[in-house]
């Protein structure tokens, strides 16, 4: 048996930026970093909320003196800014380039001229939309700067995140979705049949990865996958939310860059080889306290 160590190359010490702070996953992983004594900078382009011990760094990922300053003050980088949507980013598609691919390059500059740790999220290889074609593009410059410049940049692949605070407009994703129409007493929206597989992640467990990704002592030569490995059938995750809030399901045609088949799994193996052995949070007991927060605070999303 081969025991792996780990070190800890960040501390309680250690000052963390995390662009797209004020995002659904951004507040997650904040939330994770000053539970482990970390100061934070939140980078962001508007403070939707302050958070007490965070200092707002209030800038566009575009701004390329804007990114250089903030990267220069801190430790290491969480680097999660980014324009999201499937149908959205349709819509955007040269807005979606600048931010996903330019500012993701703004940051990554600014690492290798700092000498800075950072982390950068993508997501499955599955759909060709903006959204999925710039993730993809900012991954492989992640790649190309670690081999050619010597970067620091550990990539963690994102799955079907959920959780308290995430957003379920503009940008349409299931599981807030799901919920907020069974709270209005309408029928749950599934696109397809249902069949296409989605692994699910509870936020602070996705958060948990992210930060164990930037403490990792060394640079990972592939993708570290946070998803669960247990790709589940989107119409059981319709049916769960259902039956917690006693709604009914309708089904509806796909969304333009989106495919009926999709299988979206994570690959254990990549996060026990670089982080080790990991505990993902019961999809059952992940979704009742998101069903419970969404319950807390209908009224304020409306």
């Amino acid at each position: 048996m081969v025991l792996k160590i780990f070190i800890n190359v960040m501390n309680n010490s250690k000052k963390v930026l995390v662009t797209g702070g004020q995002g659904f996953i951004g507040g997650h992983v904040i939330n994770r970093l000053l539970g482990k004594g970390y100061q934070v900078v939140s980078f962001d382009r508007k403070v939707v909320k302050s958070v007490p011990r965070v200092h707002n760094f209030v800038a566009d990922i575009r701004d390329k003196n804007a990114v250089d300053q903030a990267v220069f003050e801190c430790d290491g980088v969480i680097h999660l800014a980014g324009i999201l949507g499937t149908a959205e980013t349709l819509q955007h598609i040269l807005e979606t380039n600048e931010v996903n691919i330019l500012g993701t390059l703004n940051v990554f500059e600014a690492v290798k001229k700092y000498g800075k740790k950072c982390v950068y999220i993508t997501l499955p290889d599955v759909w060709h939309n903006p959204y999925a074609i710039t993730k993809r593009t900012a991954k492989d410059f992640a790649f190309l700067y670690n081999r050619e410049f010597g970067t620091q940049i550990n990539i963690v692949r994102g799955f079907n995140v959920y959780g308290e605070g995430q957003k379920f407009k503009p940008v349409r994703k299931f599981a807030p979705s799901f919920i907020i129409r069974a709270l209005q007493g309408q029928p749950l929206q599934v696109y397809g049949d249902g069949s296409q597989l989605v692994d699910l992640v509870y936020a602070g467990d996705t958060a948990e990865i992210l930060v164990r990704a930037l403490e990792l002592g060394k640079v990972a030569t592939e993708v570290i996958d946070s998803g669960s490995g247990k790709g589940e059938p989107l119409i059981k995750v319709a049916t769960l939310i259902a039956d917690m809030l006693g709604a009914k399901i309708e089904f509806l045609p796909m969304r333009p860059g989106e495919t009926s088949k999709a299988v979206i799994q994570g690959d254990t193996s990549t996060l026990e080889r670089w982080l080790g052995k990991f505990e993902f949070t019961p999809l059952e007991a992940g979704m009742k306290r998101t069903v419970d927060w969404y319950k807390e605070h209908y009224k304020e999303l409306i």
